[in-house]
């Protein structure tokens, strides 16, 4: 109780000595104790002032690890499908398979009507296989531009880069590689001239249209020009730079005319059914202020006149014979009619019908000018009868004249004319003295 009273009152002098020691060791102690307090309170106070920060923290952590996760996934998935082997069906949904093989067709008419001689199969194949190459390179391009707008789109989000089926870095090599051999084959296996057309066209879909389709409506108009330019590469194929100074430029100055034309309506009917869609993905089109329909049919509406009124120029241009208006008079028929019942009940069932008659009269009319296309005596320079029939018998397909020295009994074209009493000066769309006398030869 002494050392106690001392220590309370600050005494320790005034003890006896021998319990100074002790007094010491007890002083020491205290104030060892009232550090220890002091430091105790302010730890404690420093807890309660950190521990919002510590909970909010906490309550974070779920979502950081999460984050983590979800990135580390990516990482793995990414390094996972750069290993795993792309398969042939997601590379033709990469190319848009089914467009890519339209664009190949519409390259095909130009070569079997301009070929000097026989169809050779090398070229045809390497026109073929180059055109379907090179567009395979273009829509890789584009869907590699488009991936962020194309994963809003209910209709593309399962496209192979916006749904991982692989990684863009696989899209960049597949569009390389297809574009260079595309090019390669087209410039060996042709010429360098239709090597130059697909070149051209690649560049205006991928780095004009393409980006064109969020700042201006009027990319229609660009992507029509990108969309017609395949029709020139069997000109070229065939022809090469001789196309310029030869009868068959103006057939295709048609051709590429024809499928400009085609490309506006067409398309019309397509962004307008996906209108939704393409507001969705922050596009820039006509039809999508649209709500009715009324207008997307009434801007159509011009397209088709134009497209009813060529086969008649062309025939009487003399290009092909009046049996390529007559023939074309049932598509184009077809296909107005969609448009008809389109503009007078505007919905999802006749925007689709107007959309598919635009594929089924694309094929009926490149068909038909393939088959009644020719090239105008006037054109041809030549001394003599024999030399101007010459020069007829090379300048016009000889694969047709073939088929019809073998089928001419059969010909609709000429009984057609013989039944409107000789009224039609080209009934069959062969020349006249390439087919065997006496066999469809008698013209007019």
């Amino acid at each position: 109780m002494f050392a106690a009273v001392g220590l309370r009152h600050g005494c320790r002098a005034t003890a006896h000595p021998s319990l100074r020691p002790a007094l010491n060791r007890v002083g020491s102690g205290a104030s060892a104790g009232r550090q220890l307090l002091f430091f105790s309170s302010a730890a404690s106070s420093a807890a309660v002032e950190a521990a919002p920060a510590a909970t909010a923290a906490a309550a974070r952590l779920p979502g950081i690890k999460s984050e983590a996760e979800a990135v580390i996934q990516e990482a793995v998935r990414s390094k996972s499908l750069s290993r795993k082997a792309v398969g042939a069906k997601t590379l033709w949904k990469l190319s848009k398979g089914k467009l890519t093989v339209w664009v190949a067709i519409s390259a095909m008419p130009g070569y079997m009507l301009a070929l000097p001689a026989c169809v050779e199969p090398l070229t045809l194949t390497a026109l073929a296989t180059g055109t379907f190459l090179t567009s395979a390179s273009a829509q890789t391009m584009n869907q590699i531009i488009e991936i962020d707008r194309d994963a809003r789109m209910h209709r593309t989000a399962q496209r192979p880069l916006p749904s991982g089926q692989m990684t863009e870095s696989q899209a960049k090599v597949f569009a390389a590689v297809s574009g260079t051999t595309g090019l390669g084959i087209l410039s060996l296996g042709c010429n360098p001239l239709t090597a130059g057309v697909a070149a051209t066209t690649m560049v205006t879909y991928a780095a004009m249209y393409t980006p064109l389709k969020v700042l201006s409506p009027y990319n229609t108009h660009v992507g029509a020009i990108s969309g017609a330019l395949p029709t020139a590469l069997g000109f070229t194929a065939a022809l090469g730079t001789g196309l310029f100074a030869s009868p068959w430029a103006m057939h295709a100055a048609w051709l590429f005319s024809m499928q400009v034309l085609w490309q506006m309506p067409h398309f019309y009917a397509l962004a307008w059914i996906h209108r939704t869609d393409y507001k969705r993905g922050g596009y820039n089109m006509f039809p999508l202020t649209d709500e009715t329909g009324h207008a997307t049919a009434a801007m159509s509406k011009p397209y088709l006149v134009g497209l009813c009124a060529l086969p008649v120029a062309a025939s009487a241009a003399g290009l092909a014979s009046w049996m390529l208006p007559l023939g074309a008079a049932v598509p184009s028929y077809m296909w107005w009619s969609s448009l008809k019942r389109f503009e007078a009940n505007p919905n999802i069932a006749t925007g689709r019908k107007f959309f598919l008659g635009s594929l089924s009269y694309l094929l009926a009319v490149l068909a038909l000018f393939t088959a009644y296309a020719h090239v105008d005596q006037k054109h041809l320079v030549a001394e003599g009868e024999e030399e101007a029939q010459k020069s007829s018998v090379h300048s016009d397909p000889l694969w047709r004249a073939s088929i019809a020295a073998r089928l001419s009994d059969l010909c609709p074209h000429e009984q057609m004319r013989s039944t409107m009493f000789d009224l039609m000066k080209d009934g069959c769309p062969i020349p006249k003295g390439m087919l065997p006398q006496g066999k469809g030869s008698s013209t007019a």
